[in-house]
């Protein structure tokens, strides 16, 4: 038998039912793995995996009361025990339920049933996962005879998770415009993960600029998305649009917009440099990564960042392909990169980014590349770059290299920097806030920009809500101010650090020193600094530091008399720097001469 015809003769993995899948609503799904020609031994195991970024909810096989509860069986002569494992499996399938076979062995044809959300003891179900996916999958891995090797079967079962009602609209616009002009907003239903609602059809009403109210209708095409042309405001300002779901009765604001009297040198664009797709550990195809940013998220550019030691050879030339076909300067930009993704000792995870439409994937090792169908591959190929001062070494000279440190599965060194490089870190994401990574690039005296993105694992770019996973908070993304939308001036500004990050919000911030721009260098004994932040919700604190050191603070609501009978309390102070960083956040509230009325 050929060895590439073996996962043939393994046997077969079917799902049932195969019908479309709400995005996070709970269900029934039967898994049934059929022994191929070789059978199951006694003590040989059986793995079901899914993607790390498939957030199914946890299976449990000891409450059949709470959710997520699962039962296993066999119709063949032996026992069986499952359970669910988080990392049971390599990378993508991190997630997966163990079989073992004992007390016998199961012929050819015998079955091994697993029930996700068996609902006989009283559980509501199985929770599907959050993110909607045109193919989730459950991959098997089979032991046959009890070695704790494991091959992967031929075939997937799969289902496509869809989105559900429209819960939320969204309204987005251009940062800035210029009075008399007309430009374009975007509108979009979100359902309650914060999936596009593809399956609405209704009319979005949009009212506040000098025009009369304009309506966009959504329809089958639309996807619960669509853009809306010819607005335009008659006058200079700040200027915030106003949008009504006419059937259900939903309501948003747009992010803020300066409208200027003439049009400026330098425009504000939106981007999230930093997410991954199904080449790497994530969900969907390269080519829908892009389209999800520039269509449903209204993006301005974008990167896709695969972890180096996923990609292959066939994984980096679609990649490749699809940065430089969606590239399309004036409406989208794509920058071609990937995440080296070294040991923290080794320098840690950075985004490697390119200007142009090609470049080398140096990897920081192939732990998970195949060769001959085997993975790990082994070998190096030439093309291995560990640790990442052999990369600096590599990229000398040029300038068409970026290279953005951030907190991932491994977060940036500092010990290693090359200050020509490495212009920008990255300090938040779906991961989190990072200002610890931030305050040790400036303790260092690093002279870097800032960028936020969502790194991203959905298929989500310039969105990324946390669902029910790993990352706990909704992606972030970078504001860059060029001269046009081109790959060419976006790069050059980023280069220039004439940037800043935000935790996902359209937030305005003008900023200059001396009439120098953000990102610039120069001297001066009693500079003068002049900072405007037009927020998307009221503004709490701005801060002007010194490296580390706080030298001067705004807090814009303390300057005028409260409005609002609401108090927001806040906790801070925890900062861990492990993987799956998330924290409790306990603590106690006490009023004196008052109470409190309700919290949300």
């Amino acid at each position: 038998m050929n060895h590439h015809d073996l996962p043939k003769e393994l046997g077969t993995l079917s799902v049932d039912p195969t019908g479309d899948v709400i995005a996070g609503g709970y269900g029934t799904w039967r898994l049934v793995y059929t022994a191929g020609r070789f059978g199951m031994d006694d003590d040989s195991t059986l793995k079901i995996c899914w993607r790390f970024a498939s957030d199914w909810g946890q299976p449990q096989a000891s409450n059949p009361h709470g959710e997520n509860y699962f039962t296993c069986t066999t119709t063949g002569p032996a026992r069986v025990e499952a359970s669910y494992q988080f990392k049971g499996h390599v990378r993508p399938w991190f997630h997966g339920i163990l079989v073992r076979v004992f007390d016998g062995d199961l012929a050819p044809g015998d079955q091994i049933i697993l029930t996700l959300g068996e609902r006989s003891g009283g559980s509501p179900g199985q929770r599907a996962p959050t993110a909607i996916s045109k193919r989730s999958e459950f991959r098997a891995f089979v032991d046959c005879c009890g070695t704790r090797q494991y091959l992967s079967l031929a075939e997937a079962a799969t289902l496509r998770i869809v989105s559900g009602p429209a819960a939320k609209l969204v309204l987005t616009a251009p940062s800035q415009a210029v009075a008399g002009e007309p430009f374009r907003v975007h509108v979009r239903l979100e359902d309650e993960w914060g999936n596009p609602a593809s399956g609405h059809r209704g009319a979005v009403v949009v009212s506040g600029a000098s025009s009369s109210p304009s309506t966009r209708s959504l329809g089958e095409k639309d996807g619960g998305v669509g853009w809306l042309e010819g607005v335009k405001l008659d006058k200079p300002g700040t200027c915030w649009l106003h949008a009504r779901e006419e059937r259900l009765g939903l309501t948003a604001m747009s992010n803020p917009i300066v409208c200027q009297a003439a049009p400026s040198g330098l425009k504000p664009f939106w981007g999230d440099p930093h997410g991954q797709s199904e080449e790497a550990m994530g969900l969907g195809s390269v080519s829908d990564y892009f389209r999800f940013g520039r269509d449903v998220i209204a993006l301005d550019f974008g990167s896709n960042q695969g972890n180096d030691f996923d990609v292959d050879a066939e994984g980096w030339k679609k990649i490749r392909a699809a940065a430089r076909e969606m590239n399309e300067p004036g409406r989208f930009v794509t920058f071609l990169g990937y995440e080296w993704s070294g040991n923290v000792a080794g320098g840690g995870d950075h985004n490697v980014l390119y200007r142009g439409d090609d470049g080398p994937l140096l990897h920081s090792g192939h732990w998970c590349v195949e060769a001959d169908g085997v993975a790990p591959a082994g070998k190096d190929e030439g093309n291995d770059r560990y640790p990442i001062d052999e990369l600096y070494r590599d990229f000398a000279g040029r300038e068409d290299v970026m290279l953005i440190p951030h907190v991932g599965g491994r977060h940036g060194n500092f010990d290693y920097h090359d200050p020509r490089l490495e212009r920008l870190v990255e300090i938040y994401s779906s991961w989190g806030l990072f200002e610890w990574f931030l305050e040790d690039a400036l303790r260092r005296g690093l002279k870097v920009g800032f960028v936020g993105a969502s790194d991203d694992h959905k298929g989500r770019p310039g969105s990324s809500p946390p669902g029910a996973g790993v990352f706990g908070v909704r992606g972030g993304l970078t504001c860059v101010l060029a001269s046009e939308k081109t790959r060419e001036a976006l790069w050059d500004a980023l280069k220039a650090r004439r940037c800043y990050a935000t935790s996902g919000a359209r937030i305005v911030m003008e900023f200059d020193a001396d009439g120098h721009a953000m990102g610039e260098e120069f001297a001066s004994a009693q500079p003068r600094f002049r900072c405007r932040a037009i927020g998307t919700a009221p503004l709490e604190r701005l801060e002007l530091r010194r490296n580390r050191h706080v030298i001067h603070v705004v807090e814009p609501l303390t300057l005028t008399a409260p409005t609002s009978r609401f108090v927001r309390v806040a906790w801070s102070g925890l900062r861990n720097k492990a993987r799956y960083a998330r924290q409790v956040w306990d603590g106690h509230v006490q009023v004196r001469h008052g109470r409190i009325v309700s919290a949300k």
